[in-house]
C-alpha cells in the first residue's frame, strides 16, 4: 500500500552554510479517497538532528489504515536516513522497514500479511549550489509464500534557477527479479515567495514501482504500476521554529486513482 509524500521534510542538507545544530519535530495527516471510494488515514511522526549540516540523522514512523467496506489495511512504516557531507560530496544513507496486514470480512481465506525492506546509498555531488547524484535502491517485498526483490536507479539534477527558484529532476529505471523493467522521470518546482511562504509543484510521468525517495522518506510500495503523479504543497512559516504545511496529491495507477490531502507542522530548535 501507498505511504504519502510529505513536502520538505529532510532538505536541510541542501542549504547548509552556517555552523548551527538543529532538532526538528514533524507530525502530519493525510487523507486520502480512491477511485472505489476507499478511504485512506495516515498519521506520521518525523525527527531530525542536524549537525552543520556536515551531519544529519532523520527518523519517522507511519501508520496508515484502508478501510473498505468488505476489507481493511493496516500498514505500520519505520523509516532512517543519515547523511555525511564529505568535502563537496554528501553520502546519504536510507531505509524503511514496512509491515501490513490485510483482513477480508467476508473470506479469511484471502487475509494475508506482508513484509518490505527498502535501502538507499547516494552520492551526492555539490557544485556551487547545484546538486548532481546517483543512487542505488534495493527492495525486497514478501506475501505468504511469494517474494519479489527489485532494484531502482536514480539521477539527480537539482539546481538554484535564481534566489528564489528551485528545481529538480529524477530520472528513475526500475528493475525486478520477473526482468520487469520501468523508466519514469520525476520534476520538483520550489518557489520562496518570501523567507516565510515556500511553494512547490511536482510531477512525475512513465511507469515505476516501489520508488524511495530519500529526500522525503515516504515510498510508493504497491505492486500495482504508477502511471502519473501531480502534487501542490504550501509552507508557511509563523515563526522561525514553527511550519505549517499543507497540500493535495494525484496518483494515477494502471486501474485506479487516489486523491490525498495532507497537513502538519515542523517544530525546531536551533542551537
Amino acid at each position: 500500500m501507498k505511504i504519502i509524500s510529505i513536502f520538505l521534510i529532510f532538505s536541510y542538507f541542501l542549504l547548509a552554510q552556517e555552523s548551527y545544530t538543529i532538532i526538528s519535530f514533524s507530525p502530519f495527516y493525510t487523507y486520502g479517497k480512491y477511485s472505489d471510494q476507499t478511504p485512506s488515514y495516515s498519521k506520521a511522526v518525523y525527527g531530525s538532528v542536524n549537525f552543520n549540516g556536515d551531519l544529519i540523522f532523520s527518523s519517522g514512523v507511519d501508520l496508515i489504515k484502508l478501510d473498505n467496506t468488505n476489507w481493511s489495511y493496516n500498514q505500520n512504516s519505520m523509516f532512517f536516513l543519515g547523511i555525511k557531507k564529505l568535502s563537496s560530496i554528501y553520502l546519504k544513507v536510507a531505509g524503511a522497514y514496512i509491515k501490513g496486514s490485510y483482513e477480508d470480512d467476508f473470506f479469511s481465506e484471502f487475509n494475508y500479511r506482508d513484509e518490505n525492506i527498502s535501502l538507499t546509498t547516494e552520492l551526492v555531488y555539490d557544485i556551487n549550489w547545484n546538486y548532481f547524484g546517483v543512487a542505488y535502491n534495493y527492495f525486497s517485498s514478501s506475501k505468504g509464500f511469494q517474494t519479489l526483490k527489485a532494484s531502482n536507479f536514480t539521477l539527480r539534477f537539482d539546481k538554484f534557477l535564481d534566489y528564489n527558484t528551485y528545481i529538480s529532476f529524477r530520472p528513475n529505471l526500475y528493475y525486478e527479479n520477473s526482468s520487469k523493467k520501468f523508466l519514469s522521470l520525476s520534476s520538483k518546482l520550489t518557489y520562496w515567495f518570501s523567507s516565510d511562504l515556500i511553494a512547490n509543484l511536482s510531477f512525475t510521468f512513465g511507469n515505476r514501482r516501489y520508488y524511495f525517495d530519500n529526500d522525503l522518506l515516504t515510498i510508493y510500495n504497491q505492486y500495482d504500476v504508477q502511471k502519473f503523479v501531480a502534487g501542490a504543497g504550501l509552507d508557511y512559516s509563523i515563526i522561525d521554529e514553527i511550519t505549517f504545511s499543507g497540500g493535495y496529491q494525484y496518483t494515477k495507477f494502471e486501474k485506479f486513482n487516489i486523491n490525498y490531502f495532507f497537513a502538519g507542522f515542523r517544530a525546531k530548535i536551533f542551537f
